[in-house]
């Protein structure tokens, strides 16, 4: 097994079995989904996803009460005892840290399946009196979900390989973005949008370079850049500093908002449903980019199961 550096490259083992992402659903606003709702949108049978999952991450940033959300999505679903729930942190990064987790599950076989989560509800937190208008007016509510599941059948070429991650900290931008709370039921915010700007354009920008050199692809063989999108302009800047065109990255910023660990997510979902509707010969992997406050920062790549991949010596999908 490679030797793994502290603090980034998170995997770096060659598994025998493959962490296949099949399925994702995205929903807007603030609302109440039914667990049949949620088998109906992974195209399976009333109860069948209460079963399957033997494990639920969940990744969100604006919800701090007990029980957690985890454990509420566990009671809803109806799942077994048996099947864990897990809250994964990270704010806007929480996505990949989730994703990163329910590749380990799956890998290492302590899991068939696994369902990860994120939802963001930020007009219940960001509201009028406890925080400025220009700073509550950035973000938009929404949530995701995606199941990774245990390479069953080699055959299975309609989805795509959960591969590497890698993750850091840039802790000295940390003060760029602060929030706390303070009394009589308001939040302290400091929000430098310049500093953050630059220091999210620079390090997003860093991540794509990572992680060409993590997968062996070049940028321009990349079908889609999924990253955070705190706001549409900061988009286009990535686009024009990395090279690559505004329109390999899926837009959620500018008709959503900032959907906190939901951007990603969206902006995942987006790039799958595209890849869906071209022949499984013809599919281009997927780039995964986000940030943090902290300035905690990673990034990740999925590849198509139609082709042999094998990148750094870390094997093939097929």
């Amino acid at each position: 097994m490679p030797k793994a550096r502290c603090g980034h490259k998170l995997v770096m083992s060659t598994p025998a079995t493959s962490a296949l992402l099949q399925f994702s659903g995205v929903a807007f606003g603030s609302k109440t989904i039914a667990s049949e709702a949620i088998d109906a949108a992974f195209g399976m049978p009333a109860g069948k996803l209460r079963n399957r999952a033997g494990i639920l991450t969940f990744a969100r940033e604006t919800h701090h009460a007990f029980p957690s959300l985890a454990a509420q999505l566990h009671l809803t679903l109806g799942a077994k005892e048996s099947c864990g729930a897990m809250d994964v942190g990270g704010a806007c990064l929480g996505l990949l840290n989730a994703l990163a987790v329910a590749k380990s599950f799956v890998e290492t076989g302590r899991s068939r399946a696994t369902l990860v989560v994120t939802a963001d509800l930020h007009s219940r937190t960001l509201t009028p009196g406890r925080v400025a208008g220009e700073f509550g007016g950035l973000f938009g509510d929404g949530a995701s979900a995606f199941l990774v599941q245990r390479d069953a059948n080699s055959a299975n070429r309609e989805c795509f390989v959960v591969k590497d991650f890698f993750f850091g900290c840039a802790s000295q931008l940390q003060g760029a973005i602060q929030v706390k709370a303070e009394p009589e039921d308001r939040l302290h915010v400091v929000f430098d949008g310049d500093a953050l700007s630059r220091a999210a354009t620079a390090r997003l920008d860093q991540c794509i370079r990572e992680l060409e050199g993590l997968s062996g692809i070049p940028r321009a063989q990349v079908a889609a850049f999924a990253t955070h999108q705190p706001n549409p302009r900061l988009v286009a800047l990535l686009a024009k500093k990395s090279g690559v065109a505004v329109e390999r990255f899926p837009a959620v910023a500018d008709t959503r908002g900032n959907l906190g660990s939901t951007t990603c997510a969206v902006a995942l979902h987006l790039a799958l449903e595209a890849a869906s509707s071209k022949e499984a010969a013809s599919r281009q992997a997927i780039f995964l980019a986000s940030l943090g406050p902290g300035l905690l920062y990673g990034g990740g790549w999925l590849a198509p199961a139609s082709e042999r991949i094998s990148a750094n010596g870390l094997g093939s999908a097929l």
